[in-house]
């Protein structure tokens, strides 16, 4: 899968989503928590990706730092890339989180309630690979497009 994405890493988070916009005909929407950020393994705590007709919405936690926040969206986006469905939501008990969303327009909503599911791992690893072919947002990467010609193999 990996070695069918067109983009040059390294990219930026702004870079890649562009892509999944074109690629999927989708909008994607960054979204941070509106709230404080929950302890470990709460909601809030890692990102989420909501699926609506027109946008992928990917909530992640921006108290962390830039390249946490970075795993964070390209784990939700690993789910895109994979085309995994999610599994049962309940609306009543994810409106705390929709601050904002129209939940009849939801088509699926993918979180980590199960850590070790098959999703969740298969997200995680093309999450990992993506956000360490990323760069942050500074500079406009010319350097790190030429080291990564030297030190990173692009596509194994």
């Amino acid at each position: 899968m990996l070695s069918d994405i067109p983009v040059v890493p390294p990219w930026t988070v702004d870079e890649f989503c562009s892509w999944i916009e074109n690629r999927y005909d989708r909008k994607v929407v960054l979204s941070p928590w509106q709230t404080e950020a929950p302890n470990a393994g709460e909601p809030g705590s890692c990102g989420l990706l909501w699926v609506t007709r027109d946008a992928f919405i990917i909530n992640y936690d921006n108290t962390r730092s830039e390249r946490h926040q970075r795993q964070q969206i390209f784990h939700e986006i690993g789910h895109i890339l994979c085309d995994h469905q999610g599994g049962q939501w309940n609306p009543t008990a994810m409106a705390a989180l929709s601050d904002g969303l129209d939940l009849n327009m939801v088509e699926r909503v993918l979180h980590r309630s199960v850590f070790d599911s098959e999703e969740e791992n298969a997200a995680e690893l093309v999450g990992t690979r993506l956000a360490v072919l990323s760069r942050g947002q500074r500079g406009d990467g010319r350097f790190d497009r030429i080291a990564s010609a030297f030190f990173e193999p692009l596509k194994q």
